[in-house]
C-alpha cells in the first residue's frame, strides 16, 4: 500500500447563478497547480434550499459541483479566498483526502505535480 498523497479533493456545492463566477476565478489561478471539474447535479440536504415549486415536487435542486485536486495547504488559501468571492451565496463545501493520483496517459502524476510535460 502506498502512503496517501499531500493532495485534497475539494468539493464545492454552489447555485448555478454562480458557476462562471467560480470557473472564471479558478482559470485566473494558472499559476497554481489545481485540477478541477464542473458537473450539474441534482442536490439535496443542508447545503441545497429548495427554492421553486418544481424544486419542491422533485425533492432536489439543481446545482454545480465543483471538484478540485490541489494540495491541503492550497486548499485552505483557497478556501478563505471563495468566503470572500461567494459572500451570501448559498451553498458549501467539503474536503476528502485523495489517496492516489495518476493518469492512464503518457504525463506520469509525478511529471504533472513536478510542471513537467
Amino acid at each position: 500500500m502506498t502512503a496517501p498523497t499531500p493532495l485534497v479533493c475539494l468539493i464545492l456545492l454552489i447555485p448555478t447563478s454562480v458557476e462562471d463566477r467560480v470557473v472564471d476565478w479558478l482559470l485566473e489561478r494558472s499559476d497554481e497547480r489545481i485540477e478541477f471539474s464542473v458537473h450539474r447535479v441534482a442536490a439535496r440536504g443542508p447545503l441545497v434550499k429548495l427554492a421553486g415549486a418544481d424544486e419542491r415536487v422533485q425533492g432536489f435542486a439543481e446545482r454545480v459541483e465543483v471538484k478540485l485536486i490541489l494540495e491541503r495547504e492550497l486548499c485552505l488559501a483557497l478556501v478563505d479566498s471563495l468566503r470572500e468571492l461567494l459572500q451570501g451565496v448559498d451553498g458549501g463545501y467539503w474536503t476528502l483526502p485523495v489517496e492516489c493520483f495518476d493518469t492512464f496517459g503518457q504525463l506520469s502524476a509525478q511529471a504533472i505535480a513536478g510542471g513537467q510535460a
